[in-house]
């Protein structure tokens, strides 16, 4: 619960400290970032620094009474709001319930603090529900926002909010929290270069599906050339059907590392390290302009599932396009699969 506890995100953990520490803290304050870096984790350890009875340098003290009860969960002057498993949104009841929440005395703390995770999840509605709350906040309630991207919140609730970037992860970073979460030394040096910066989403590639998907990904991208189409539809079918932001992750690792080292030699440092050989080839074989229509493919792809696009024939299409800039085939600036839909 403490800031000492958050890997990494130093200079935002010290500024939160030092505003509760000066007695300045902002009546809600929206902590931005990718997916999974550890915004959260900062929220909490937030909350639990405002809440608690005797704060250290490093946060909450952890022993209190306060803290005793944030770590149960049962903390009468913390509420935390999150989406639903099986919504895509926040349901504007929730919002409501907090706002309401915010109004009352606090019962144990000098201040009530609440969290709204997955905030850029609030629809329209939820948000402009929001808005009374932060115009003019009740008492000195304080309301922590954790988003992944400020953007998909309407201007009226950014600007009333002090926001707190956080920048993604370095490797190293995520490597000790994979670390700290039980996975082994070597899976650790394994995911942490896949995972963008997030160690949320390093661990999402450490089951045995996502282990599966990456090993498919890395057999057939190196030989994609000499593939039939048969054999790249079962590639597809098994990716769609299995874990698929697993092996596009990889995907984008692998022509990453190749464009890497075309550019740079072998100092590169690779991302996929066991496939260290077949991106040496790889580079050798294939022109930097390639392998950027390549890695726009797959980013293509990305969107498009996003959008809800058909699993199976995405991947599909995204196969054949990267074999046909293999075979030189598709070399105009139009190679991609899903430039119509952007």
């Amino acid at each position: 619960m403490s800031f000492a506890r958050v890997v990494g995100h130093a200079g935002a953990a010290a500024r939160l400290a030092r505003a509760a520490a000066d007695g300045r803290v902002p009546a809600a304050v929206l902590l931005v970032g990718p997916a999974g870096i550890g915004k959260r984790a900062l929220a909490d350890a937030f909350a639990a620094r405002l809440l608690c009875a005797a704060p250290g340098a490093g946060g909450a003290c952890g022993a209190c009474a306060h803290c005793t009860r944030v770590g149960a969960g049962t903390h009468p002057d913390l509420h935390l709001v999150a989406r639903d498993p099986e919504r895509r949104d926040i349901r504007i009841e929730q919002v409501r319930e907090l706002t309401r929440w915010l109004t009352l005395q606090p019962l144990m703390a000098a201040r009530k603090v609440g969290v709204l995770d997955d905030a850029h999840c609030l629809s329209e509605q939820a948000q402009n529900a929001l808005l009374k709350t932060l115009e003019e906040p009740p008492g000195a309630p304080v309301l922590v926002l954790v988003a992944s991207s400020a953007a998909l919140l309407l201007p009226t609730v950014r600007s009333r909010c002090h926001m707190v970037r956080l920048d993604p992860l370095p490797a190293a970073e995520v490597a000790r929290v994979l670390d700290a979460c039980g996975l082994s030394p070597e899976q650790a040096r394994e995911l942490a270069p896949l995972a963008e910066g997030s160690p949320g989403r390093a661990l999402a590639l450490a089951g045995e599906a996502e282990t599966h998907a990456r090993a498919l990904v890395l057999r057939d991208l190196p030989r994609l050339r000499e593939l039939g189409a048969d054999e790249l539809s079962r590639t597809a079918q098994a990716l769609a059907r299995g874990a698929l932001d697993a092996g596009l992750a990889t995907a984008l690792a692998w022509y990453r590392d190749v464009l890497e080292t075309a550019l740079a030699g072998d100092a590169a440092a690779l991302r996929n390290p066991a496939a260290a050989e077949a991106v040496r080839l790889a580079a050798r074989r294939l022109s930097p302009p390639a392998l950027l229509r390549q890695l726009e493919a797959v980013y293509d792809t990305i969107v498009a599932l996003e959008k809800n696009a058909n699993r199976m024939l995405a991947v599909e299409t995204m196969l054949l396009s990267l074999r046909a800039i293999e075979r030189g085939a598709s070399a105009g600036p139009d190679a991609s699969p899903w430039k119509s839909s952007r």
